[in-house]
């Protein structure tokens, strides 16, 4: 997606924006370990190391746990609030899917405030906001809520100008040619 949003900067005005998603809604807060067919050298694991690599990810498979998410999607609208136009958010996703999927860091709530700050998100701010009951359960609603009206039933899936276009991993030709359909059908520049 940002290789496409770089060649099109020109073209189309971009605001990205990460929405909550729950793959497993009733994840421990501690999260579970990964079970042994989930490793490396699982056929799935190999097919995403393949398409990661392709556009610079290294899924490395080092974690070995699936981590209850909640905190890092409080992290990230915390992030958004202190920047609304969702670079910041950007940023910390991208530091927060690295910390997970290439060192493979459990993404605890200490771990989540540690990364904000590479960021320049204040670390103790984060935490605190994070750890709010209140918070947690507006982000769950949330991710049950948008997902209900988008129809979005996994990860990644792409929603441009309220639309949701496709989901799974694609290459840049594919959003270049979304990012067109999308504002030919409704007739604005901005996605």
């Amino acid at each position: 997606m940002e290789a496409a949003i770089e060649e099109c900067k020109n073209k189309y005005d971009f605001q990205v924006t990460w929405l909550p998603f729950l793959l497993k809604p009733n994840m421990p807060e501690e999260g579970v370990e990964k079970p042994a067919s989930y490793g490396p050298n699982s056929s799935g694991a190999q097919r995403l190391r393949r398409v990661g690599q392709d556009v610079g990810i290294d899924f490395s498979y080092k974690s070995t746990r699936f981590p209850n998410t909640l905190p890092a999607h409080c992290a990230l609208e915390f992030a958004l609030l202190q920047d609304p136009s969702g670079r910041k958010q950007n940023e910390l996703q991208e530091v927060l899917f690295k910390a997970y999927f290439t060192d493979g860091e459990h993404l605890s709530v200490d771990e989540i405030s540690h990364v904000a700050t590479s960021v320049g998100l204040d670390g103790n701010e984060v935490k605190s906001y994070i750890s709010q009951p209140s918070n947690i359960q507006r982000v769950k609603q949330q991710a049950i809520d948008s997902s209900r009206s988008t129809g979005v039933t996994g990860v990644p899936a792409f929603i441009m100008n309220g639309v949701m276009t496709f989901s799974g991993a694609q290459d840049s030709e594919q959003f270049k040619q979304m990012f067109d359909t999308v504002v030919n059908k409704i007739g604005s520049a901005a996605l």
